[in-house]
């Protein structure tokens, strides 16, 4: 101390002056020394990071075990498909995990088959998102038909079917084949009886779904109900319209659920599944869409079909142009693939310029499925 005040006399500094800067300098020696006298006194242990670094480990170890049974679905490739032949490596590049495609490959050599694309919806490990996403790109190949089924038409150009009397509410699958029906046909019968459908007269056998006017003609005199077989017809099946028709005739984009009811085997739970559909759809644009009613057996539709009149067109259509995606996807016809298709399609090339342009984009190959879908679309 006496030596920095000997230094400062030096400067001509007065003694308060040459006191402060003396104060000034021990405290800042004591800032820079501090530090050094703290870490050697208070050492503190490292951190821990083990727990840190065990979480990152398995979750590196997680993330290798998914990228080996999941494929990424930027790297999947999309292309047209039968899911009865193709292999479990195809189905992988389709963006499939390997359990998906092994399950498939093993649900076929089971005996299993896919006859529609929504079979594929039997696959329970099949993820949704995956099953939508592939849906456009289905495409089953029909089987050969067997030998006996080639063997039908070939009869009937001959001459060869058998022709006998016959009962359509009691004759067996083999006795149909030998009247020359066809194996579809046939198997189109038996459901209908199954679901507890019945023939009153000859007139009813024609109404039977695929059966042409030549093989009804050919077939119409062999015809023979049995009264002990045939079921009485229902009290609300009498009326002014004749024969096998309800008693009243119904508009079907227009009626009430208590229309609906005024139908035989039509009650209140029927009735409105039915409205409900028809709202779903946007209006009835075929009278045949009736039967597509969840829960409605076909032989309740073959009862009132004969009182069903389509007068109202559809009422609520789909603009290509301007609908966004959920609006597509909330129609029963559309997945949401199909409709994020189109989207990307619009996005694309712009504005469609007619309905019939969607069957322009290459996933829609259905012709079946856009007959169905184009009453309901508009560009307007």
């Amino acid at each position: 101390m006496n030596l920095l005040q000997s230094f400062l006399k030096q400067f001509h500094f007065t003694k308060a002056e040459r006191h402060g800067a003396a104060a000034l300098a021990l405290l800042a020696g004591a800032v820079f020394v501090a530090p050094v006298v703290y870490r050697r006194l208070y050492r503190q242990a490292p951190p821990d990071y083990s727990g840190i670094s065990d979480q990152i480990s398995a979750a590196e170890q997680n993330t290798a075990g998914n990228a080996a049974d999941l494929p990424a679905k930027e790297a999947a490739q999309l292309f047209v498909f039968d899911p009865n032949t193709a292999p479990a490596e195809q189905l992988v590049h389709l963006g499939l995990p390997e359990k998906v495609a092994q399950t498939i490959v093993k649900y076929r050599n089971r005996g299993g088959r896919f006859r529609t694309p929504e079979d594929l919806q039997k696959i329970y490990v099949l993820a949704e998102e995956d099953y939508d996403r592939l849906r456009p790109f289905v495409r089953i190949k029909l089987a050969a038909a067997s030998a006996r089924e080639k063997r039908q038409p070939e009869r009937r150009e001959q001459g060869l079917a058998e022709l006998f009397s016959f009962d359509p509410n009691t004759a067996s699958e083999q006795e149909l084949l030998r009247l020359g029906l066809s194996r579809p046909l046939v198997s189109r019968l038996l459901r209908y009886r199954e679901k507890g459908g019945s023939f009153f007269d000859k007139p009813d056998f024609r109404k039977l779904y695929g059966l042409s006017d030549a093989e009804f003609a050919r077939l119409e005199p062999f015809i023979e109900i049995r009264r002990e077989t045939s079921a009485p017809r229902p009290a609300t099946y009498s009326g002014g319209m004749g024969a096998g028709k309800p008693s009243k005739d119904i508009d079907i984009n227009t009626a009430s659920p208590e229309d609906w009811q005024q139908l035989p085997g039509i009650g209140a739970v029927r009735a409105q599944k039915i409205v409900r559909y028809r709202d779903k759809l946007g209006g009835f644009a075929r009278i045949g869409q009736v039967a597509e009613t969840y829960g409605l057996p076909d032989s309740i539709y073959q009862m009132i079909r004969a009182g069903l009149r389509l007068e109202t067109p559809v009422f609520r259509m789909i603009n290509l142009n301007t609908a966004t995606a959920g609006e597509i996807y909330a129609h029963p016809y559309f997945s949401p693939q199909q409709a994020r298709l189109i989207i990307a399609y619009r996005e694309q090339h712009g504005r469609f310029g007619s309905a019939a342009e969607i069957g322009r984009i290459q996933a829609f190959t259905d012709k079946d499925w856009l007959e169905r879908v184009l009453p309901y679309l508009t560009v307007q």
